[in-house]
């Protein structure tokens, strides 16, 4: 089993409580031009000296449906991570109105630490309207959470790992990272906590974005990007969702991918897209801590 730098601090033994309280934003009063301001504080769970960029995220995205327009859903958001939040750290996160439309309306959020920005993200919110209705399904034979071995030690989540895919016959892989994620116990009913808990959960990419080294870490520098998100329908963070990733390209040091979603039921409700930095190292990293089961140090791989 995979365990990134995210899950490796999952393994801490904090509850589901404090991850929310981690992420929901703080109001703050108002910034020199009137737009509203809001703090978060990065929990100090995170090795290598930056905070997870799921956390980073939901902790925008909290700021930003806290200044949503009564009425309206979100959507999709898209954010640039322009700079490392050390883990602790107090981020001010500044949301400003973009638009305001009939049907849609759009938010632009700045998350600052110590007056250098780390993150900036636009999301965008519809008025709730009916349409068709159509998807791709889920992949087919992939067992249930209740058929699927969970994953070792304490987590905030509980997770069932299925792994990727076999190996085709070109060398690909359908998909790289399989697995079952909902939150341990019951949010309540807040749809923003659900919806700030599915983007930190979307960010749980494992190794997989690097289908010539899964399963190995300490040998690249590897850092997102961006993140795109597509909210297709509303859906809770403690109910199953099968988080299936595809690495579409590995090319210039960078690799993107792409993501779905699905309920047990196999309602689609999220899709992801992402770019990230691949970067091998000369000399491989030394782990602080050990790894968790199913991470291999640079000397074994």
């Amino acid at each position: 089993m995979d365990l990134d730098e995210a899950e490796q601090a999952e393994l801490v033994g904090v509850d589901v409580a404090g991850l929310v309280d981690a992420i929901v934003a703080c109001p703050a009063g108002s910034d020199g031009s009137g737009s509203p301001t809001f703090t978060t504080t990065s929990p100090d769970w995170w090795i290598g000296g930056r905070t997870f960029g799921g956390m980073v995220i939901a902790q925008a995205l909290s700021a930003a449906l806290a200044e949503a327009p009564t009425g309206f859903e979100l959507h999709s958001l898209h954010g640039y991570f322009m700079g490392p939040t050390p883990p602790g750290a107090h981020t001010t996160h500044m949301v400003a109105g973009v638009r305001d439309g009939r049907s849609f309306a759009t938010r632009e959020v700045v998350s600052t630490v110590a007056g250098r920005e780390t993150f900036r993200m636009l999301c965008s919110f519809h008025a709730p309207e009916e349409g068709d209705e159509y998807q791709l399904p889920m992949a087919s034979g992939v067992p249930g959470p209740e058929d699927s071995e969970p994953a070792r030690g304490v987590f905030r989540f509980e997770s069932r790992a299925l792994g990727p895919s076999s190996r085709r016959e070109d060398g690909s892989f359908l998909s790289t990272r399989r697995c079952w994620f909902r939150a341990r116990g019951p949010l309540g009913d807040d749809p923003a906590v659900h919806a700030c808990l599915l983007a930190y959960l979307s960010d749980m990419t494992g190794a997989s974005f690097r289908p010539l080294s899964l399963g190995t870490w300490g040998w690249h520098t590897d850092a997102s990007l961006d993140h795109a998100l597509w909210f297709h329908r509303p859906w809770r963070a403690d109910a199953w969702s099968f988080f299936d990733l595809q690495a579409l390209v590995n090319a210039g040091g960078r690799a993107t991918v792409r993501a779905t979603m699905h309920g047990e039921d196999g309602t689609l409700h999220l899709s992801m897209a992402q770019e990230l930095l691949i970067r091998k190292l000369d000399e491989p990293m030394t782990f602080e801590v050990p790894p968790q089961p199913g991470v291999r140090r640079p000397e074994e791989s």
